[in-house]
């Protein structure tokens, strides 16, 4: 019995016949349904090959992938190991340094000397005081420092230093002429118990020349504004407007501002007063005023004179009545005068063009008087603007009166601040007779030229006399009318030259006639 149906060959064709094969019967729908399996079964084994590549190739990546996370994790842990490492040198480090700020922190008082003047009791005792007073200022500073700024950063192992910087030659010359010091030695004692008092305090001698505290102060400042172990600055300069440019740099800063407190001895100047930094005051350690305004003492009883940065500027008024065998009875030449010739009670009045006049008697013995007098007649156009006698020993005077002295040379400001620097004693070089002889401050060895002269002559005019435009002594140094040039534009009421109110001249000496006509002689 015959199956129905034939096998067919791999490649599609027929082995045989069954029973209508040809004929499309059953045995053709079979072959179609072989076809249809063998195409899905090679569909199958190729989709199989497929997963097959896709699976090595997953394989190849993740095992590629592996490796690199496994490299790449001993890297980063190498680099974390470095990391680790330089931190912990870091911290270190760090704790170091903390602990070498820490360490050492110390307050730092600056002071000009020169201006912030202790008080009396302390300098008169020499180095016992010296000592006291370091020790004072020490508590002071450590009180003041713990109250402002806090126990927990100021503390009592906190160090206080301070540096006062002094021209002590000069200072000492000064205390002994107003009478702080019975010595000169007194106060180079003081100085030397001052230093000596504290381990970390320096009195320090700058010596003679302007400016020189001022500049060492002012560097020190810079050196410890910024300076990581300075806990505070306490700034003596109370009495010195010219700190208040270095200062003004400061002032914009709050960090620097809480690093910084102003020491006041003598009430603060003007542009210091308006800085924001906080101020304190030490009572009973300095002087409340400044020393140049102090009366000066002398043993001299014909001199009296007030004392500006350790020289005398200005003379004693002229006595008001003279006695009837003198013309001028000047103070200064009081020792003097017994020994001189005597003027007669009539005194020779030299025209402007140095002609003689006829005596003129004096009545009441007063220049005042003879000044009032009305002038001799004069033509103005023809008055030269200065024309005295040829000598030394004379005052000139225009016809109101008032005292015309010779020109001076011409202002130059470089060196006017040159011969100012030199600090040569203008009461010894212009008028030979300096009160303070070997105490005084000033320099009296030096040997200055001519122009030097003119220039010191200058400077000394640019003081105004106390005794104005009347002024009788015949040598007198100071300036007698404002030597300043006229404002071009004056303000009604105010002083006419550049200065204006700011002049030291009063009102009366500007704008003074400098036609002379009338020239009083000593003979």
């Amino acid at each position: 019995m015959s199956s129905g149906y034939s096998i067919s060959s791999p490649n599609g064709n027929s082995n045989g016949h069954v029973n209508g094969v040809a004929n499309g019967g059953p045995a053709a729908s079979h072959s179609h349904d072989m076809g249809d399996i063998r195409r899905r079964a090679e569909f199958v084994l190729h989709a199989s090959d497929e997963t097959k590549r896709l699976v090595q190739e997953l394989y190849t990546r993740y095992e590629y992938l592996s490796e690199e996370y496994t490299r790449v994790c001993d890297q980063r842990k190498s680099e974390l190991e470095a990391a680790q490492r330089e931190k912990n040198a870091l911290v270190e480090r760090m704790g170091t340094m903390s602990f070498s700020l820490e360490a050492e922190p110390f307050v730092i008082c600056l002071i000009d000397a020169d201006g912030m003047v202790f008080e009396d009791e302390f300098v008169k005792e020499g180095e016992a005081g010296g000592r006291k007073a370091a020790s004072v200022l020490h508590t002071e500073i450590l009180n003041y420092a713990q109250r402002e700024l806090g126990v927990e950063r100021i503390a009592k192992s906190t160090k206080i230093v301070c540096r006062a910087y002094a021209n002590v030659g000069g200072l000492a010359g000064l205390l002994v002429s107003i009478g702080a010091a019975n010595t000169e030695e007194t106060v180079v004692q003081f100085v030397r118990g001052f230093t000596r008092g504290k381990i970390l305090f320096d009195f320090v001698d700058v010596g003679p020349g302007k400016d020189r505290a001022d500049d060492k102060i002012i560097e020190s400042l810079k050196l410890y504004v910024g300076n990581s172990h300075c806990r505070h600055i306490l700034f003596g300069c109370s009495h010195d407007n010219g700190y208040a440019r270095i200062l003004e740099n400061y002032a914009t800063e709050e960090v620097y501002m809480d690093q910084i407190t102003l020491l006041e001895g003598a009430p603060f100047e003007k542009e210091l007063r308006v800085l924001p930094f906080r101020t304190t005051k030490f009572p009973g350690l300095f002087r409340d005023a400044k020393v140049d305004r102090l009366q000066s003492r002398t043993s001299i009883p014909a001199k009296t004179y007030n004392v500006i940065q350790g020289m005398p500027t200005r003379f004693p008024p002229a006595p008001r009545q003279v006695s009837s065998n003198s013309l001028l009875n000047s103070p200064i030449m009081a020792h003097v005068i017994p020994h001189i010739p005597r003027t007669p009670s009539t005194s020779s009045l030299a025209s402007s063009e140095g002609v003689a006049a006829k005596p003129v008697p004096i009545v009441n013995n007063s220049w005042a008087a003879k000044a009032a007098a009305p002038p001799p007649p004069v033509n103005p156009d023809s008055s030269p603007a200065y024309k005295p006698a040829n000598r030394e020993d004379s005052i000139s005077r225009n016809r109101q009166g008032q005292r015309v002295d010779p020109p001076c040379r011409d202002y130059d400001k470089a060196e006017v601040d040159r011969v100012k620097k030199m600090k040569m004693c203008n009461v010894h070089f212009l008028r030979q007779e300096c009160p303070y002889g070997d105490n005084c401050t000033h320099y009296h060895d030096y040997k200055p030229t001519k122009d030097e002269l003119g220039t010191l002559r200058l400077v000394a005019r640019m003081a105004p006399c106390q005794n104005g435009s009347g002024c009788q002594d015949v040598k007198c140094i100071y300036g007698h009318r404002c030597p300043a040039p006229l404002s071009r534009n004056p303000v009604k009421g105010n002083k006419p030259c550049i200065f204006s109110d700011q002049c030291k001249f009063p009102l009366e000496l500007h704008e003074i006639d400098c036609h002379v006509v009338k020239t009083l002689v000593i003979r």
